[in-house]
């Protein structure tokens, strides 16, 4: 069984920050994989000598025999430390439903993708060649193929010590495909906050499922000092996930005060995080606000401006001082009152970006725990 130790640490605990400050002693068989590589390369900005990606982008040389036909997106080559990789995936899942002609086809590689994604063990879900596998699916199939053929890769090119970065988002095939990686007596190290697995569905998990990596882990650790989120919006926070997964406040707790404000979303914030339901919501405001040269989702680590829209699904990892969440839909509302897993674990993700504020229009405030 693969050593794997998860550490659990909530908003604002210093997963990452533990994840640089530990580099320096891996030794040089060692990697990290992220969520997306705009997060490695934020990574390897901070500590120049990890080798990072995500779990594709770093397995590709490995998987490509295994492909049968070449699967969507870049061939630009990109660097991750010592190793150059083709850039051929895109981690978010929306790439394999581009071309699928219409909803039907849409909704079928919807589910064997998650069919996919949810596979632990014995043979495929169903056959990897056949025919209504092929198209949008090119994505993942690869990956299925390297698992499926117990993921063969040369002992020079293991590692030793993998680690993981959020690591609630990993599914199983995904977790199979990181354990490829390691020699004999190899380990894992994976950081993250099941609260936060805000792609659960799209993943394969349903309801209250812990990830993946937390059902798995052979040891757990919790990060329980908090630096970002202070009362009373650590507190409302926490009663917003206590349905799905027991957070209390004081483990993540900041010493400074953070409260929850009214917002009309009528006139732009002059800085701060911006955060809405989806992309829709989003744009929307962008467009109603007549904003320019403004940080826009997905580039919210690298927006040069005060303002920052983002969906909460690509906020992850950011943080300001102001929280702006834009006015959610009647059916998203619906949701968070009928307590949808993933819909509280989204609120709870916007929520926890704050230091200081979040200001919230009343249609959403009114449904808060307050």
């Amino acid at each position: 069984m693969t050593e794997l130790l998860a550490v659990d640490g909530a908003p604002g605990t210093g997963k990452t920050r533990t994840i640089v400050d530990s580099s320096a002693t891996w030794g040089e068989r060692s990697a990290v994989v992220t969520y997306t590589n705009d997060a490695a390369h934020v990574l390897q900005q901070r500590a120049p000598d990890i080798e990072a990606g995500t779990i594709y982008s770093l397995t590709w040389n490995y998987v490509s025999p295994f492909a049968k036909t070449k699967p969507m997106g870049s061939t630009k080559n990109v660097t991750y430390g010592k190793r150059r990789v083709n850039h051929i995936f895109d981690p978010a899942l929306e790439q394999y439903v581009k071309d699928a002609p219409g909803k039907k086809a849409i909704d079928r590689y919807d589910e064997m993708s998650k069919r996919l994604h949810a596979w632990r063990e014995g043979a495929p879900p169903f056959d990897l060649d056949a025919e209504q596998a092929k198209g949008a699916l090119k994505f993942l199939l690869p990956v299925a193929r390297w698992v499926a053929a117990g993921c063969p890769i040369h002992p020079d090119e293991q590692v030793d010590l993998l680690v993981i970065d959020e690591a609630q988002d990993m599914s199983w095939l995904e977790l199979r495909a990181a354990q490829g990686l390691l020699s004999i007596g190899g380990r894992i190290e994976a950081y993250g906050d099941p609260g936060q697995a805000i792609f659960g569905q799209s993943k394969g998990m349903t309801g209250n499922q812990l990830p993946p990596v937390w059902v798995a882990a052979t040891e757990t650790r919790v990060l329980s000092k908090g630096w970002r989120v202070g009362d009373n919006v650590a507190s409302v926070a926490s009663r917003v996930l206590s349905s799905y997964y027991d957070r209390p406040a004081s483990m993540f707790r900041a010493d400074h005060a953070t409260t929850i404000l009214g917002w009309d979303a009528v006139v732009p914030p002059r800085r701060g995080l911006v955060l809405g339901y989806s992309r829709y919501t989003v744009g929307k405001a962008f467009k109603s606000w007549n904003l320019s040269n403004t940080g826009i989702v997905p580039k919210v680590a690298d927006a040069d401006t005060e303002l920052v829209l983002s969906t909460g699904h690509a906020a992850k990892g950011a943080e300001a001082d102001d929280v702006y969440l834009l006015p959610w839909s009647k059916i998203a509302l619906e949701r968070l009152a009928t307590r949808d897993a993933e819909t509280l674990r989204l609120l709870y993700v916007m929520l926890t970006r704050a230091r200081k504020r979040v200001h919230i229009p009343i249609t959403l405030k009114a449904r808060l725990p307050l």
